[in-house]
């Protein structure tokens, strides 16, 4: 079982770094940068992941002499495979709601998110009447597959048109096919500094600040299937909140999030 040499680990002091298992981590292939993304050389895509949460597991497993292997997976089978916990083990981005906390572990919170809306200049050139988040529900809202939208707890989730990345969701937006659609501003910048689309710089894509919502809150998450997987969750949080206080966290945040 995935887990049970790591208890061994946990019980053993005299345990030598060869023998800790290989963690294996999933994570979304639509890329969230600047958190997890797949670094570019000369705008061309390679298969070298990167981002603020690849730096900070780097850290917390490398000081731990722990190996591990990161693929980015459609993320709905990303998900399906970390609860499974049989093939992948963590995920590195992921925000709580109460299906996937009856679903996984939480890590402690590590970053926070802001979030905007967005819309169309060319199908609403005065913009959107949008005073709080449940406005929202005012207008054809579009998203992307599989994510949960958790901070949005006053809109219909439901009614909410889904396409497969944010890139195809902007056209949705310029063609009138959706009014609005609503994500952390951080995410949606760094998509277009790694190249993905230059969101911040398309003069016809609107946005604003979304009110009444709190920060985003963001977590990795580990598999439940096997009970050892807290032994992980707690070497995590213990990590994460010595760099918390140490200032290492704030110190490789920076180096993406300006």
């Amino acid at each position: 079982m995935f887990f049970y040499r790591l208890l061994l680990l946990f019980l053993s002091a005299s345990a030598c770094a060869a023998e800790w298992p290989v963690i294996n981590i999933c994570d979304d292939v639509a890329e969230w940068p600047p958190y997890t993304y797949y670094k570019r050389e000369e705008g061309i895509k390679t298969q070298n992941v990167k981002g603020f949460s690849v730096d900070v597991i780097q850290a917390v497993f490398a000081k731990n002499k722990i190996k591990y292997k990161i693929e980015l997976l459609p993320w709905k089978r990303c998900l399906f495979e970390v609860e499974q916990g049989k093939q992948y083990q963590m995920i590195l981005n992921a925000t709580k709601n109460p299906d996937r906390e009856r679903a996984y572990l939480f890590s402690d919170s590590f970053y926070q998110t802001h979030y905007y809306y967005f819309y169309s200049k060319k199908i609403h050139p005065t913009g959107l009447n949008i005073k709080s988040q449940a406005d929202l529900n005012n207008y054809k809202m579009g998203g992307v597959n599989g994510y949960a939208y958790s901070a949005l707890v006053d809109v219909d989730k439901e009614k909410i048109s889904r396409t497969v990345d944010y890139i195809a969701l902007v056209k949705m937006l310029h063609a009138g096919r959706v009014d609005v659609f609503a994500e952390d501003i951080e995410a949606i910048a760094g998509m277009g500094e790694v190249g993905s689309y230059d969101f911040i710089g398309d003069a016809q894509l609107g946005m604003a600040v979304l009110p009444g919502v709190e920060e985003n809150k963001f977590h990795m998450i580990i598999t439940k299937k096997d009970p050892l997987g807290e032994a992980l969750r707690d070497l995590i949080n213990k990590e994460i909140q010595q760099m918390k206080r140490s200032g290492e966290l704030n110190k490789l945040l920076i180096k993406y999030v300006k």
